[in-house]
């Protein structure tokens, strides 16, 4: 078998607080007085004219903490930011976009509004009048612009909740890739899935948990080695190649979290679909 590497292993690891909830240190704290921040850091892709501002919110009630960060189409080709714009109101709001207020700012409100009703409910049903501080429910998602290339841009989305009384919380961390030209997902780059990608997932997965052999590999994972599955989002579009996230519990236990490996487009071009070849093609610099 030739020689390769796997490059820009990512690795996603929930913060445990307490051992048991799990968010990322960057979301904010904040009360229920808190108004919506605008993070102070647009970014702006000048192939395409794309800018996006970071927002975010947080709303601490008697029932527990809310939590919101979204990267938010500001400016930019209405093909390709109208479907930006729909993606993050339908993460948000469940496909409810009728009642997705279009203001980035009045959006995140919206989501800590709406999620501190799910609380409430939530509490009610499980006949819980009052939370301890230390053990109340948390929850958050964030919603970051991770990739702006030539020809696609990827988002990716990290959510959590918490819930009391709980094991331990519980979290997702998957990515989105848009065509430039018109905002189409890119639903999967993989055409076909064989015996020589399932190898070099088996590589990218000794790197990321920091072993040698299939044997040391197959005491982690939960799964048979002969037949890797698939993650269960689809793998996704990034600057340096195709990256595959597991969700917890797709391979291994929640203790192994969720790994999350890149294969160089360099190994993954014979295995990706005409369309993802495309939008990876560098000699062509324009939609």
């Amino acid at each position: 078998m030739h020689t390769f590497r796997l490059l820009s292993i990512l690795m996603v690891v929930a913060l445990l607080a307490g051992g048991c909830k799990g968010h990322r240190a960057d979301l904010s704290t904040d009360n229920e007085q808190a108004r919506p921040t605008n993070g102070g850091h647009p970014k702006q892709d000048k192939a395409i004219a794309l800018r996006t501002d970071s927002f975010k919110y947080a709303l601490k009630t008697a029932n527990g903490l809310c939590e919101v960060f979204v990267d938010y189409p500001v400016a930019g080709p209405p093909a390709l930011v109208g479907p930006l714009r729909d993606f993050i109101k339908t993460t948000l709001f469940d496909d409810l976009t009728a009642n997705a207020p279009d203001d980035p700012a009045e959006l995140v409100r919206a989501y800590c509004t709406q999620r501190q009703q799910a609380l409430a409910h939530m509490l009610s049903q499980m006949s819980i009048k009052t939370v301890d501080e230390r053990d109340a429910p948390e929850e958050g998602i964030d919603i970051r612009l991770v990739c702006t290339a030539p020809k696609f841009v990827t988002y990716e989305v990290y959510r959590y909740s918490y819930i009391t009384h709980g094991a331990h919380g519980e979290y997702s961390d998957y990515g989105v890739t848009f065509r430039r030209s018109d905002g189409r997902r890119i639903t999967n780059p993989f055409k076909k899935v064989d015996e020589g990608l399932y190898a070099h997932i088996r590589h990218g997965l000794k790197s990321y948990f920091h072993v040698s052999s299939d044997e040391q590999l197959q005491g982690i994972v939960t799964t048979d080695l002969a037949l890797m599955p698939m993650p269960t989002f689809p793998p996704y579009l990034v600057a340096d190649g195709v990256r595959l996230h597991y969700s917890i519990y797709d391979i291994c236990t929640f203790d192994d979290g969720d790994p999350s490996i890149t294969i160089p487009y360099a190994i993954a071009l014979p295995y990706l679909t005409d369309e993802a070849t495309a939008l990876i093609k560098q000699e062509d610099k324009t939609d």
